[in-house]
């Protein structure tokens, strides 16, 4: 039937049943692999970024190799409440996970991923985390689950070798969801259209 069809090709690279306005109040936050790391990669593409060949090959590899986690998609099923492949930016696909629903996120900047080499290239270059981290070109999946699924999602992430990294919760508050900060400082994001202004 068309509809079959339809169902598969909106599923995009990962084939993957993609649950959105399913959150529910109180879910954690997931997020697989590392973000940032291809955004650095594009950048250096278009040399806007100057930096060590090492730096240099490690992200450009990135950009155009980015893990894509396909094995996970098929365990979704078994712990996700929602779901959503990154592909716009952390903050605006939050935002189009939970969508329709009155509800709002907390996320924690320090407990988003970025590998060691983003990070000791923020260090050298004193930059701020929160620019690298909702770019977008992440190609990793952003998914709620509620917080007695947290066990099954860690042993996964182990057989599959998967990063999976827990970095907020669901909240209720429609209208403000909140971006903390390292310092530990409350930035508002504004639920709709928001562009990154951190």
């Amino acid at each position: 039937s068309n509809k079959l069809s339809f169902s598969i090709t909106s599923m995009g690279y990962s084939k993957n049943i993609i649950y959105r306005n399913k959150a529910k109040l109180h879910d954690d936050i997931y997020v697989t692999g590392n973000l940032g790391d291809s955004f650095v990669g594009l950048k250096i593409l278009q040399n806007k970024i100057n930096t060590t060949q090492k730096f240099k090959s490690y992200f450009v590899k990135k950009y155009f190799e980015p893990e894509i986690q396909i094995k996970l998609t098929k365990e979704l099923l078994k712990f996700a409440n929602s779901s959503i492949d990154i592909s716009d930016g952390l903050i605006d696909d939050l935002g189009k996970m939970i969508n329709k629903q009155k509800l709002s996120y907390k996320v924690w900047e320090e407990q988003i991923p970025i590998s060691k080499n983003l990070k000791s290239y923020l260090r050298k270059n004193g930059l701020k985390k929160s620019n690298f981290i909702s770019n977008g070109d992440d190609y990793q999946i952003l998914f709620t689950a509620s917080a007695d699924k947290s066990r099954i999602i860690k042993s996964i992430s182990k057989k599959l070798s998967v990063k999976i990294s827990r970095i907020g919760k669901i909240t209720s508050n429609h209208k403000k969801s909140s971006f903390i900060s390292q310092k530990g400082e409350y930035l508002l994001v504004k639920n709709s259209g928001y562009k990154h202004q951190f």
